[in-house]
Parts: structure tokens; C-alpha cells; sequence
């Protein structure tokens, strides 16, 4: 193979692997179910990427053990938050190892740590871009901030709108 062959193939790859991750995040956002959950920023602003809000999920982020029924969970484990709407807000009902299979929504997460009494679950929708100029000077705090995800039937999630204030934002 020529160097341009190889330059071509590796460019093509890449642009496989983008269109992969939208299609993957397009199928989701048009094939699941909206759910509303409430958010705590924990950072606003790096120097380095910009303006982003990283946040972790009030109900759902860091869970008692208590929820995951007895079953051994480890650092790395993936486990199927099972959610439940409580009033405008969708909160953890039960965790589990393997995907429900009666059609409740569920989230996948990894386990990134396991206390004496809490465990804390990622999700991969963790941080939200911010428009250039947007996010600068405002700040979360003392302010109820909510995120609207679309979940699919596989517990795949997708971070769709930022609400303060009950009011889209940015």
C-alpha cells in the first residue's frame, strides 16, 4: 500500500467513528423516553476546553447501598438504574445488574466507587457544552437546575437540554 493509500484509509476510519458516535446518539434521541432530573454543577468553567457545566445527578449519581438490594457490586461494574417519576422529577427506584426486562426505564451506568453506605454510578452524561461566551459569569448555585436525557430500551442516555430555573439554558 502507498503512503496515500494508507492517508486516505485512516482519514475514512476516522470519519467512520464520527458518524458511528451521531447515529448512535441520533437513534437514541428519536427511539427513547424523555425524563427530567435534577442536577448539582460541581464545575462551570476549564481554562483549557472552555465553557461546560460537569454535574452530577441529585438522585441518581450518588445512591445508597440500601437500593442495590444486596447484590455485590464492585468499581467498574455496570448497573441499570431503575427510575421512577416523582413528581416533575425522575429519581432512582431500585439498581440492578442485568437490563429489566418489563419495560421500565433504566439508565446504564459504570461504578466508579463503592463506600460503606453510598455508591457512585457515571452515566456518560455527566458534562454539557456551553455556547462561546455563554457560560461566562453565570453560575448554578442557589438556582434548581434540571436535565432533560432521552433514554433508550438499552439504558443508553442522552443529554438533551439544560433547564434553570425551570427555563431552557443556555
Amino acid at each position: 500500500m502507498t503512503k496515500q493509500t494508507k492517508f486516505i484509509l485512516a482519514i475514512a476510519l476516522q470519519m467512520v467513528i464520527v458518524f458511528a458516535i451521531v447515529i448512535f446518539k441520533v437513534s437514541v434521541l428519536s427511539g427513547g423516553t424523555d425524563v427530567l432530573l435534577r442536577i448539582e454543577p460541581v464545575d462551570p468553567r476549564d481554562m483549557l476546553r472552555g465553557d461546560y457545566a460537569t454535574f452530577q445527578y441529585s438522585n441518581i449519581s450518588n445512591l445508597d447501598s440500601y437500593i442495590f438490594g444486596g447484590q455485590q457490586i464492585g468499581n467498574g461494574d455496570t448497573v441499570y438504574v431503575v427510575l421512577r417519576q416523582s413528581r416533575k422529577y425522575w429519581m432512582a427506584q431500585n439498581v440492578q445488574k442485568t437490563k429489566p426486562l418489563n419495560g421500565e426505564i433504566a439508565l446504564k451506568g459504570k461504578v466508579v466507587s463503592v463506600g460503606d453506605s453510598r455508591i457512585r454510578v457515571v452515566y456518560g452524561i455527566e458534562e454539557y457544552f456551553i455556547p462561546e461566551g455563554k457560560g461566562q459569569g453565570f453560575s448554578f448555585f442557589n438556582k434548581e437546575a434540571a436535565a432533560r436525557v432521552v433514554v433508550d430500551e438499552n439504558g443508553n442516555a442522552v443529554l438533551k437540554q439544560i433547564y434553570v430555573d425551570d427555563k431552557p439554558w443556555p
